[in-house]
């Protein structure tokens, strides 16, 4: 199949981090159309903090793996920035990695999230995000059906994810 290589208006993130029982992390991002489309997807390798990381850090080891190692590895490697990123993850929300990409994060479904208003109590956007409600909420209008499930490109990333680690395993 011969892909065009233009960039769509619109280009959506979901970004995924799985984790296993023995404690080993494998992050995704998917990058999508703003019809759901595949244009590129990342993968990382499985990480596995050993004891004295664990007790290092503390309770900060899970923000640091999912919101900088992980994350910053996938976004280094993305050769098209989305214009927003999904995650349902509150430890992916992260200034310094996704520095001017909008991240939202939700752990409902991003449909009844915008149906209710886009009310604070359904999503969280990285402290210094705040303005960039209003630039998803945009994009969100413009360029997304309104039958879009923004909640199953996460799925996806994260069955990819967990194929992969069984495969690696």
């Amino acid at each position: 199949m011969a892909q065009n290589n233009k960039r769509p208006e619109c280009v959506l993130g979901f970004y995924q981090v799985v984790e296993q029982p023995n404690g080993e992390m494998c992050g995704g991002v998917l990058i999508t159309s703003h019809l759901g489309r595949p244009i590129e997807f990342q993968c990382s390798l499985p990480v596995r903090p050993n004891a004295t990381q664990q007790t290092l850090y503390g309770p900060t080891l899970r923000p640091f793996l999912i919101g900088e190692l992980i994350a910053k590895a996938l976004k280094d490697r993305l050769q098209v920035l989305p214009d927003v990123l999904f995650v349902n993850q509150p430890e992916a929300l992260n200034n310094q990695t996704w520095n001017s990409i909008p991240v939202l994060c939700s752990t409902e479904s991003v449909e009844a999230m915008f149906q209710q208003d886009f009310r604070e109590e359904h999503y969280w956007v990285a402290s210094n995000q705040e303005k960039d409600v209003t630039k998803i909420l945009e994009i969100m209008t413009k360029y997304v059906p309104d039958s879009a499930d923004l909640q199953e490109p996460l799925i996806r990333v994260e069955q990819a994810l967990k194929e992969a680690m069984g495969q690696a395993a």
